[in-house]
């Protein structure tokens, strides 16, 4: 009980609540926890007329009311927070790391500030721990899938634990309240092997954004798996390459990825049914970025290949094809370009 208290008087503010931000400040909230979210006027809008829906591939509908939020564009509120959870895009983590230096100031009087990173890459807790040496910068990562809906509402819809590297036991509040969320947390004391095993699994954003399908029926596609086939094998020889290890992040072994992507439809069905939950709701992160207009990730996961390629002699074609197209498609301004699984065979022969 006494843990649970102390948990709750935690003053938690999460930086860039986009989907992934929205849904894990959203399913704290439900639970009683102290949260401020900082994001954008078109998410501030939303759920100051439709508050919070979170849902997930499992069942779960929480509801709060528009003034159970705490939402604001305003950086200032990070002066007094015991945690913040950095959910922005990879490409905007320095800027997140000035805000935090800048507005976070007050944070300097108490022991050992906390900033955990919520996010996809590799690289991202680095840049914060290179920008704020008097924090305590932990890595985090988020395994799961959460596409905004609208009207504030966002939806799960694959499953997973989230991780934290938590070497000091600094987190066991926020620990203890995720758990009370019905949002497992694994805490390891190095996370860099999981960050890389999580890419491998991210691989699968760009070609999903490309395909513009729903997340089960690309990969339930026969052609678009063997693209994906090629995209991993490409990675885990750069990765082996440079001494890389990935960990398993899921149910499955990384080096079988490939493997697993070039089975027959229906002993594939069979595989993935057993080793990873997906709803047919489900699309990735990258798709939802082009449907916005945003800048995607794709420069810190198949990117991240490409130049782990180029600095140890490892020809990449497939992951620097879908660089190609993304940025392309990103160019364009005109969501999803619904590319064939042909197409995308063809872009990588061409690479």
């Amino acid at each position: 009980m006494s843990k649970i208290k102390t948990a709750n008087k935690a003053n938690i503010v999460i930086l860039g609540a986009g989907s992934i931000g929205c849904y894990l400040g959203g399913c704290l909230l439900s639970v009683g926890a102290n949260v401020t979210l900082i994001g954008r006027a078109r998410l501030k809008e939303q759920i100051g007329k439709s508050g919070l829906t979170l849902t997930d591939w499992r069942g779960r509908n929480t509801k709060l009311k528009p003034d159970a939020v705490n939402f604001t564009e305003s950086a200032e509120v990070m002066e007094n927070a015991d945690y913040i959870l950095v959910c922005v895009k990879s490409g905007d983590t320095q800027e997140a790391a000035l805000l935090i230096a800048q507005y976070g100031n007050s944070l300097l009087q108490k022991a050992n500030p906390v900033v955990i990173s919520f996010q996809n890459g590799v690289r991202n807790a680095h840049v914060l721990s290179e920008c704020l040496p008097n924090y305590t910068v932990m890595k985090g990562m988020v395994p799961f899938n959460v596409l905004g809906q609208g009207d504030g509402h966002f939806h799960c819809g694959t499953e997973g634990n989230l991780c934290i590297e938590d070497k000091a036991g600094k987190a066991e509040d926020l620990v203890g309240l995720f758990d009370m969320a019905d949002l497992p947390v694994q805490v390891y004391k190095d996370l860099s092997s999981v960050q890389w095993g999580k890419l491998l699994m991210n691989l699968n954003n760009a070609v999903n954004a490309l395909s513009g399908k729903p997340l089960l029926e690309q990969l339930h596609d026969n052609e678009y798996r063997k693209v994906m086939a090629v995209v991993l094998k490409e990675a885990l020889v750069a990765m082996k390459t440079a001494g890389i290890e990935p960990a398993k992040t899921g149910k499955v072994v990384p080096k079988l990825m490939p493997y697993i992507m070039s089975l027959p439809n229906f002993l594939f069905k069979k595989v993935a049914a057993a080793t990873l939950k997906i709803d047919p709701q489900a699309r990735s992160s990258m798709y939802e970025d082009l449907a916005l207009n945003r800048k995607t990730e794709v420069d810190y996961l198949n990117g991240e290949i490409v130049a782990l390629g180029e600095a140890h002699q490892v020809n990449t074609p497939a992951n620097t094809a879908i660089v190609k197209l993304i940025k392309a498609a990103e160019s364009a301004r005109e969501g999803s370009p619904r590319l064939s699984a042909a197409t995308l065979q063809q872009a990588i022969v061409a690479s």
